[in-house]
């Protein structure tokens, strides 16, 4: 499935994107795997320095050439959730693109979040669809709340989605050949979401948001599959798009048509 390749990888170093990393390999691909630590590229994608050393050294271990990018990366402390979430994928699937171009089957995929259901300060949203750092991160701070401490998670990321539907479209990604797809992941088991399962209260509530039986906590693994198919070579048609996954969560928190 993935013989041949090679994917760059970030937050590569547990919960999702480990899973993924995993995944790809024993599909027969060969990984990039980039994080804060335990990685074959350590770099903070939450600062501008981060992210230019994992262009540039991304780069330098895959030759020039890349077949698939998963900008996985995310969560962190809510001082860093707009810089890390949005601004570091964004910076990610930008930087890593021109080594897209020459494969022959480029993919590229983010991952997101249900939290992006969230109803998002606005000012904040467009100040990062406007790719204005310093003025979304402003605006996150005077938005910032005690009572909701995901909500700056959740503009991220839905800022991301929105990121990627629009840029998806666009010559340097379609008139390029790549699929650029954003996967929204739900609960799952992993060490970002332990304060959520830890917590009774928090558990059930979560739980209660999942319609579809058996699938609460979701594996990593689980979550990997899908990442790893909008990398591999067989999705050739699907762009631009934002795939719940997630066991229904989105539709039930829409509620009736």
């Amino acid at each position: 499935m993935h013989q041949d390749r090679t994917y760059a990888v970030t937050g590569a170093a547990s919960g999702i994107g480990a899973a993924t990393a995993r995944r790809l390999r024993e599909g027969g691909g060969r990984v990039i795997a980039c994080d804060l630590h335990d990685a074959d590229v350590t770099a903070d994608l939450a600062t501008p320095e981060g992210r230019a050393a994992l262009v540039e050294e991304v780069g330098r271990l895959c030759g020039g050439r890349l077949d698939g990018v998963v900008a996985n990366a995310g969560g962190g402390m809510p001082d860093i959730h707009l810089a890390l979430n949005f601004f570091g994928a964004v910076a990610t699937l930008e930087g890593l693109r021109p080594l897209l171009w020459q494969s022959p089957a480029p993919r590229a995929v983010a991952t997101s979040s249900i939290a992006c259901l969230r109803t998002p300060d606005p000012t904040v949203l467009e100040a990062c669809l406007a790719m204005d750092e310093p003025a979304a991160v402003a605006a996150g701070r005077e938005a910032f709340r005690l009572d909701d401490p995901l909500a700056l998670y959740g503009a991220a990321k839905l800022a991301l989605n929105s990121w990627c539907r629009r840029t998806a479209i666009e010559p340097p990604w379609a008139g390029a050949g790549i699929p650029l797809n954003v996967v929204a992941m739900g609960f799952f088991d992993t060490p970002a979401a332990a304060p959520i399962f830890a917590d009774p209260d928090l558990r059930a509530q979560a739980a209660a948001m999942v319609p579809l039986a058996g699938v609460f906590p979701g594996r990593p693994d689980q979550a990997a599959a899908a990442l790893a198919w909008c990398v591999g070579a067989e999705n050739s048609v699907m762009t631009a798009q934002v795939v719940f996954v997630d066991g229904g969560a989105e539709r039930r928190a829409l509620g009736a048509p």
